[in-house]
């Protein structure tokens, strides 16, 4: 996309919904490692993640705890270290997409009429900013397809390993 075409709002929609996207894809990821390693290929797991996992009250930060919970119940091996590491990621995206869903819309000291810079305060009460040009989020993206693959790499390999039912 040129993302140098748009307005400054345009570009910030459609930051906002590309981050969105890919943690909409990544949870569903989550949602598949729990139910395969629970259910495998059972008739019922429609149903259970229609029930347990699309409802208002989980969040995506509890699909993460509840993945990082099971990893002692996956045979140890090279995947289950790779997916520990993967949840940290995961955790730094849900982070940067809550920026843009919570923090402040700050002016930035660039001279780049594109450049969103976004002020958050943590749960320490610390200040944290974040900048985005179209640049940075072009690199940003193309990390996170990359992201979303290797997690996806990695339900199927647990998946084949024995983390279903």
């Amino acid at each position: 996309m040129k993302y140098r075409d748009l307005s400054k709002e345009e570009f910030d929609a459609i930051v906002t919904g590309e981050l969105t996207h890919h943690a909409i894809w990544l949870e569903s990821e989550l949602v598949e490692i729990i139910s395969n390693y629970f259910l495998g290929d059972s008739y019922k797991k429609a149903d259970f993640n229609r029930l347990l996992f699309r409802r208002d009250g989980l969040t995506f930060q509890d699909k993460i705890e509840i993945v990082r919970g099971m990893l002692p119940l996956f045979k140890k091996s090279a995947v289950v270290e790779h997916l520990k590491k993967l949840l940290l990621k995961i955790e730094e995206l849900k982070d940067f997409r809550n920026a843009f869903a919570h923090g402040i819309d700050a002016q930035s000291d660039k001279n780049d009429k594109l450049c969103l810079k976004i002020e958050l305060i943590s749960r320490s009460g610390k200040t944290k900013t974040i900048e985005v040009t179209p640049e940075t989020h072009e690199k940003h993206m193309e990390s996170l397809d990359k992201l979303f693959n290797e997690v996806h790499q990695v339900c199927l390999e647990l998946k084949h390993m024995g983390g279903g039912a």
